[in-house]
């Protein structure tokens, strides 16, 4: 299925958990490919350059790296290819945490194909089985603390940006020869794109809500990222 802004808002799975001084906003997403090109996506830079930004460094444990378009860097903590990767996300005097994760998704067996069988009249032939449905999930943990940044904002000031570039990645992946910036740039300016800042905004207030946070203040802090991201003063009531 090819990725959509529809289709993001349902298939990505945003959580809030709380985290010692903080909390965890974190995104997963099932993507129909191997770890290994998973990984790839997320770690090389020439790969990164077309749907995220530029990149550069090691992505091995102890090696720095840095994403100039973001404004920023960091030192990654743990590296185990083609699973998990573990660095400090360090923007302006900030330092959190992140983590990926990649995790291959055994097939459903309802989803698998029945084998197919060659005509009777060919004794030799056998049965051959369909190949398993290829996924992959990717798991996405930011920590950010519970600071005034965050009675103000929620987890959709961390949480939205990341929807975009899950979105971003999506495309990537089903087209990975692309460059996926310019379409993306045009996007994020467009009426649709607004709309997907809204919505995810949305999603992002539900998810603080089943978290345990209360509605009315939570509803605010949703409202006031969207606006944030969208350049407009925000409509609290």
């Amino acid at each position: 299925m090819t990725a959509s802004p529809t289709s993001q808002l349902t298939d990505v799975t945003r959580t809030v958990t709380p985290a010692p001084g903080g909390y965890v906003v974190a995104l997963s997403q099932t993507f129909a490919v191997h770890p290994e090109e998973l990984w790839s996506a997320l770690t090389i830079g020439s790969h990164l350059e077309v749907w995220f930004g530029r990149a550069s460094g090691e992505v091995v444990e102890g090696g720095r790296y840095e994403l100039p378009d973001m404004e920023t860097r960091g030192t990654v903590l743990a590296a185990e290819e083609p699973h998990r990767l573990l660095l400090t996300w360090e923007f302006g005097n900030t330092s959190k945490e992140m983590e990926l994760l990649v995790e291959p998704v055994e097939p459903d067996p309802s989803e698998v194909a029945e084998p197919d069988t060659a005509p009777a009249s060919d004794a030799a032939a056998q049965p051959v089985a369909a190949a398993p449905p290829v996924a992959t999930r990717f798991t996405l943990r930011h920590t950010v603390p519970a600071d005034a940044h965050w009675q103000t904002f929620g987890p959709a000031a961390t949480g939205c940006g990341w929807d975009a570039a899950l979105y971003a990645l999506a495309l990537h992946l089903e087209d990975p020869s692309a460059d996926q910036l310019p379409r993306l740039s045009r996007f994020a300016a467009s009426p649709e794109g607004a709309d997907f800042t809204r919505a995810t905004a949305d999603a992002w207030f539900e998810a603080h809500v089943a978290s345990g946070a209360d509605k009315k203040p939570a509803r605010k802090a949703s409202v006031r990222t969207a606006a944030f991201y969208l350049g407009e003063e925000p409509e609290l009531s």
